[in-house]
């Protein structure tokens, strides 16, 4: 009798475990966080303005790492991107800057 009620328990352990695994992946909720997730990403990757002074206006995107870049009345347009490279237990720090002056 003893081994049908540690069956029993393990039985129901996995079907309350499959149930929790169906209900985190395949449930509304979870198929909701998703699409929320990957419109949040699409709008990331999609250049936006995030400030506007002294008639330039700074966007941001993200491609991997963010990305951001500045355009002035004046036509010039800044490109400016901070990244961080691992080396094993090294840690590098970059930035590159782009200015590409307008015709205006």
């Amino acid at each position: 009798m003893v081994r049908i009620s540690t069956l029993l328990q393990w039985v129901f352990m996995a079907a309350a475990s499959c149930g929790l695994l169906y209900g985190c992946f395949f449930s509304d909720w979870a198929k909701r966080d998703m699409e929320k997730r990957e419109a949040q990403e699409r709008a990331d990757a999609t250049p936006h303005i995030i400030r506007e002074a002294d008639g330039c206006k700074v966007y941001a995107f993200k491609s991997g790492d963010w990305h951001y870049f500045t355009r002035c009345d004046d036509g010039t347009v800044t490109t400016e991107r901070n990244y961080t490279e691992r080396h094993g237990k090294t840690t590098v720090h970059k930035s590159e800057t782009i200015v590409t002056q307008g015709n205006s």
